[in-house]
């Protein structure tokens, strides 16, 4: 591919970025100093499984939160642009120009999560790369030195974005790192149509947890979220970027019951404890074995 100039497009193609909105008329319902900030902004259409945007999708959260039913008529993010989400949050741009996680629908505190729309974008950069690195890559200490290369020049670019472990892109870094190390399970119960239960489970591997990794493949062999009867998970499910799967196991499966071995906690402290707590699990169990 011949190199455009432009380092997202260079690396994601030509199809696989969006390019917002530019010219001088500013777009219904959005504050113009946040669209001020994100006009001509270049991002990929996804870095699985932390971002994903469309090309058509309105560059305003007010009108893209009407296209989902939503009316955000008195929210104070009504006018700010919107550049996309990663799966529950919507990333968006406040007039200063700082980016913003927002949950709509939800009395859930807003995440900061970068500096500047750019930032944000080069970031994203940053951790696609990593993530090919980390997930094609066959050596461990490579992979960890990939890592901790990315964070380095991460928190240089944006120091902000990283002054607090509860921010986005630290939240992110730290699912990248704990899916890479540490392996647990998740185990779903369901009836099949004659009433006989079945259990089903599976390990979650570098980004992908095991309850969506178990659910995918249930899912994938015609099994419906009605028949879940029950879930159980080595690790409490999370409220991370890229998966929230307290969220979309509640969701989804409204009647089933969850239960799990080890809290995984709301503080950066109480998720290393969790994870702590889960390898002398895993190895008490190998030893049982």
């Amino acid at each position: 591919m011949t190199p455009t100039g432009d380092r997202l497009t260079d690396r994601f193609g030509a199809s696989g970025v969006r390019l917002l909105e530019t010219g001088p008329a500013v777009p219904d319902l959005v504050d113009a100093a946040a669209w001020g900030h994100t006009a001509g902004l270049v991002l990929p259409l996804r870095v699985n499984p932390y971002f994903h945007t469309l090309p058509e999708e309105p560059v305003g959260l007010r009108a893209y939160a009407r296209g989902i039913g939503r009316d955000l008529e008195g929210d104070p993010h009504a006018s700010w642009t919107r550049l996309g989400s990663d799966r529950a949050f919507d990333l968006c741009v406040a007039p200063d120009g700082k980016v913003w996680g927002v949950l709509l629908g939800y009395d859930e505190p807003d995440r900061f999560v970068s500096s500047s729309p750019a930032l944000f974008a080069e970031s994203l950069l940053e951790v696609d790369t990593l993530l090919e690195a980390v997930t094609t890559g066959e050596d461990p200490e490579q992979a960890s030195a990939a890592y901790q290369a990315t964070l380095r020049r991460l928190e240089s670019a944006d120091p902000e974005a990283f002054a607090d472990p509860e921010h986005w892109w630290p939240l992110v870094l730290e699912d990248i790192r704990t899916t890479a190390s540490v392996r647990s399970f998740a185990t779903f119960e369901f009836a099949a149509p004659d009433g006989t239960r079945h259990l089903v489970s599976e390990p979650g591997s570098i980004c992908v947890h095991a309850e969506e990794r178990t659910w995918s493949r249930m899912y994938a062999a015609g099994v419906e979220p009605d028949q879940v009867t029950r879930i159980h998970t080595e690790l409490e499910p999370c409220f991370m970027p890229g998966h929230y799967c307290s969220m979309w196991l509640e969701m989804s499966f409204p009647d089933a019951t969850l239960t799990h071995n080890v809290s995984y906690g709301e503080t950066a402290e109480e998720r290393v404890a969790g994870i702590r707590e889960l390898q002398a699990f895993v190895r008490s169990q190998s030893e049982k074995g």
